[in-house]
């Protein structure tokens, strides 16, 4: 496959840029090096806010990203799309954990914030999963949960193991997606507005760049991928994707921990 024109390439971070809580391989910051240094984009597809970033991906040079799983697209340093919850949605979520007894993390474009039994549980959970804690910057602690503006993600964790009853339950309300950071799938989620996806942010970009979404490349490994692989004009799958992503990807590459990416991207012939 010849690698001619120029190529807007999506990447998602933990577990596909990043190994959880690890440094990008070797590969991997050879294969953004030569794709940049031949004159094709580069944007991140993260679940996290702009203000959440691991600073290891400042070793990177982006063009821009989707964030927030597709509530905020940058093109260089401009903000061409947000879309944040409403304060009913806010207060809606609020009353069903109180209810309920969920923890809630809220992602805003600034930080995020969590009370003192969201954090332990979450951190129990990096723990025992991870064997290590993500990089997280600016996250912040509050007593009990509290509405503020620009709200762009919640991650619920419910100590029932219920993940699938309230997705059932937000039905057509909200979109709950699998959790990407490695933890129990039964025990977190993130709930995130209606509609809005990764995919969302990639037509954001290739429409302010003027140019086709057959000319993009997405990247990924986990559900919150699913529809930007599956949007892309070429889709790939990380070797240790869920099977989900896998089935709607078009091609699938090796593990996050090896030479994945160059690997995809070489066949792509973007190196050329």
């Amino acid at each position: 496959m010849q690698g001619t024109l120029r190529k807007y390439i999506f990447f998602d971070v933990d577990g596909t840029l990043l190994p959880f809580g690890e440094d990008a391989t070797e590969s991997t910051r050879r294969a953004l090096r030569l794709a940049h240094e031949k004159g094709h984009r580069l944007f991140l597809s993260t679940g996290r806010s702009p203000a959440e970033l691991d600073p290891r991906l400042s070793a990177f040079a982006f063009d821009g990203g989707v964030f927030a799983g597709g509530s905020i697209a940058i093109a260089g340093n401009e903000r061409i799309y947000e879309k944040f919850f409403s304060r009913e949605q806010v207060e809606e979520i609020f009353a069903l954990a109180e209810e309920n007894g969920w923890l809630l993390l809220l992602q805003t474009d600034s930080g995020s914030y969590m009370t003192p039994e969201m954090r332990d549980a979450l951190y129990a959970m990096f723990m025992a999963s991870l064997g290590r804690l993500l990089v997280i910057e600016n996250l912040f602690t509050e007593e009990k949960p509290t509405f503020r503006p620009n709200i762009t993600k919640m991650i619920v964790i419910t100590s029932k193991h219920d993940v699938k009853e309230i997705r059932e339950s937000l039905k057509g309300r909200y979109d709950i997606v699998d959790n990407t950071m490695g933890v129990p799938l039964d025990d977190c989620a993130e709930i995130v507005i209606p509609g809005v996806s990764k995919a969302t942010g990639l037509y954001a970009i290739m429409d302010h760049y003027g140019a086709s979404v057959s000319d993009s490349i997405a990247f990924g490994d986990g559900a919150n991928d699913i529809e930007i692989v599956s949007a892309a004009g070429f889709g790939v799958a990380m070797g240790n994707a869920s099977e989900g992503l896998k089935r709607v990807a078009d091609y699938v590459t090796g593990d996050v921990k090896g030479s994945g990416i160059y690997d995809a991207l070489e066949y792509l012939g973007v190196f050329k």
